[in-house]
């Protein structure tokens, strides 16, 4: 793990957080004891997640903070790329670098755990939900979100919240069924560029549907 977001934690605390993403994503946030995890980790100290985090909360946090850096970087790249002479983007292409880089920046490994972990928290309370309490600059991301919301201007804030959250809910989903299709050895897609593809048309739906909907 090399990400700035990552460096301040030594490496048995790092070990620790990469398997309770991996543990999380396996069983839920709530499914998996503290005790499990440092067991799972090779650590001899039952305390130790107290010691580097405080609490399960502190744990959670500090995964979801993980991979944030590294993210946020590719999300730059991808969003420089993007942009045409007028520095404009279009609505398709931010919605690319906001969640293709989700599956650019990391192994398959890592890419299918962080995933996983990341749909355990989609339906956690603002209050309780690590997105709403993260100190790691994400400036990509922020900008992203900025133009996206403003591509979108007739959705009222809330309404686009809602489909940013509902977004980012079927990115998750589609890579899960990518796995789920390479296992199979039924994928009915030609080539991967096909098929995250598809994710972009699918989410981009998310934001045209039109609101309020007229019956």
């Amino acid at each position: 793990m090399t990400s700035s977001g990552a460096r301040k934690y030594p490496k048995g605390a790092l070990k620790l957080m990469v398997t309770a993403e991996r543990l999380f994503g396996e069983h839920g946030i709530d499914g998996v004891s503290l005790r499990q995890i440092v067991s799972e980790a090779g650590q001899a100290n039952n305390s130790a997640v107290q010691h580097h985090f405080g609490t399960r909360e502190g744990l959670v946090q500090a995964v979801y903070d993980m991979r944030l850096p590294k993210l946020d970087d590719a999300r730059q790249v991808k969003l420089d790329a993007f942009k045409d002479k007028t520095g404009d983007i279009c609505a398709r292409n931010l919605i690319a670098a906001l969640i293709l880089p989700v599956i650019e920046a990391f192994n398959e490994q890592d890419q299918n755990t962080y995933a996983a972990f990341l749909a355990r928290l989609m339906h956690k309370d603002e209050s309780v939900h690590p997105f709403f309490h993260s100190k790691v600059p994400q400036p990509a991301a922020r900008e992203i979100i900025e133009r996206l919301e403003a591509c979108y201007a007739h959705l009222p804030s809330r309404v686009f919240n809602v489909r940013i959250r509902l977004a980012s809910g079927l990115s998750l989903d589609y890579i899960a069924e990518r796995r789920r299709l390479k296992e199979s050895g039924k994928d009915p897609y030609p080539d991967e560029h096909a098929f995250w593809n598809e994710m972009i048309h699918s989410i981009e739906s998310i934001f045209q549907a039109p609101f309020p909907v007229c019956y």
